[in-house]
C-alpha cells in the first residue's frame, strides 16, 4: 500500500491537469467537467465506481463543491476511463432536511439503486460520497441496504455530515473502517442542528485528504478482488489518462434510467 504522503502529492500533482486534458477526450473517457455525471447508467462497470449526493440546493446531481472534484481527482490517479462517476439525481431542497433520517425517501430509494447495481460488477471497488444533506443521504442509504452489497463498497466519505452526531459519528450497520465523516470545527451541523454557518460552505479544501484516504481503500480492495484483466494500478502508466480500458460483459451491470 502506498504512503499516505506520497498519495497526497499524486493527487495534488493531478489537480491542475483536468482542464488541459479534458479536450482529447471523448464522451466515453471524460473527466467531470459540469454539474451532471451519469457514467455508471450509461456505460456500465468501471474497475472504479463513485456515487455522489450533493448538498442542498447545489446544481445539477454532482453540485459545484467537492462532488466534481473528488470525482477528477480519482481520475487523475487511476486513468479517466477508469472511474465511472453517477450523481445521485434527487430532490435537495432546504425542506428536504426535515424528512425523518435527514433526507427525502426517494433520494435514499435511488442511491441504495445505484450502489446495488454497481455490487452487481463483479470486480468493481465502489466509492461513495456525500455532502451536507447529501451525506444524510448516504447515511440513510447504506444502512439500508443489504449486507452483500455493503460488503462491496470501499470506502464512504461524507462532508458536513448532518447526521454525525444523531448516528454516533459513524453510518449505521456498515464498517467504521471504511468510514471517514469530515466536519470543519465550528460546523453546528455536524452536532445535531441545521444552523447553516460559513464554516459549513469551506469543505473543498478537504478533497485531498478524502481522495488519498479513498485510494487507499480502493488499493485495498483491489488486493482482495482484482480487476479481472489485472491493469488496475496505480499510478496510471505513461500517456495517461489511460484510454485502453478492455471491458468485462457488463449487460447486467448497466442501471436502469433512471445530518452531515
Amino acid at each position: 500500500m502506498w504512503p499516505s504522503a506520497n498519495l497526497m502529492l499524486l493527487v495534488l500533482a493531478a489537480f491542475p491537469t483536468w482542464s488541459a486534458e479534458s479536450s482529447h477526450l471523448d464522451a466515453r473517457q471524460s473527466w467531470t467537467s459540469s454539474y451532471w455525471s451519469q457514467e455508471f447508467s450509461k456505460y456500465g462497470c468501471r474497475p472504479v465506481i463513485f456515487i455522489f449526493a450533493r448538498a442542498t440546493i447545489e446544481p445539477g446531481n454532482m453540485g459545484n463543491t467537492v462532488g466534481p472534484r473528488i470525482s477528477n481527482a480519482l481520475k487523475a490517479a487511476f486513468g479517466v476511463t477508469y472511474v465511472a462517476t453517477e450523481g445521485v439525481d434527487y430532490l435537495s431542497l432546504p425542506d428536504t432536511n426535515f424528512f425523518p433520517g435527514g433526507a427525502p425517501p426517494f433520494g435514499v430509494g435511488l442511491m441504495q439503486v445505484l450502489l446495488s447495481a454497481a455490487a452487481k460488477c463483479p470486480n468493481s471497488k465502489i466509492v461513495a460520497s456525500g455532502y451536507s444533506q447529501g451525506a444524510a443521504l448516504t447515511h440513510r442509504a447504506i444502512q439500508g441496504l443489504s449486507d452483500p452489497v455493503k460488503d462491496r463498497i470501499a470506502g464512504v466519505v461524507t462532508f458536513g455530515d448532518t447526521q454525525t452526531w444523531q448516528d454516533g459519528g459513524q453510518i449505521r450497520g456498515f464498517d467504521a473502517n471504511k468510514t471517514l465523516i469530515i466536519c470543519n470545527i465550528g460546523d453546528l451541523v455536524c452536532i445535531g442542528t441545521l444552523y447553516v454557518m460559513p464554516v459549513h460552505l469551506d469543505y473543498v479544501k478537504w478533497v485531498p485528504t478524502a481522495v488519498a484516504w479513498l485510494i487507499q481503500k480502493l488499493l485495498y480492495a483491489d488486493e482482495i478482488n482484482p480487476w479481472w484483466d489485472g491493469t488496475f494500478s496505480l499510478p496510471p502508466p505513461p500517456g495517461s489518462p489511460r484510454t485502453d480500458l478492455q471491458l468485462a460483459n457488463t449487460d447486467d451491470c448497466v442501471v436502469p434510467p433512471t445530518r452531515q
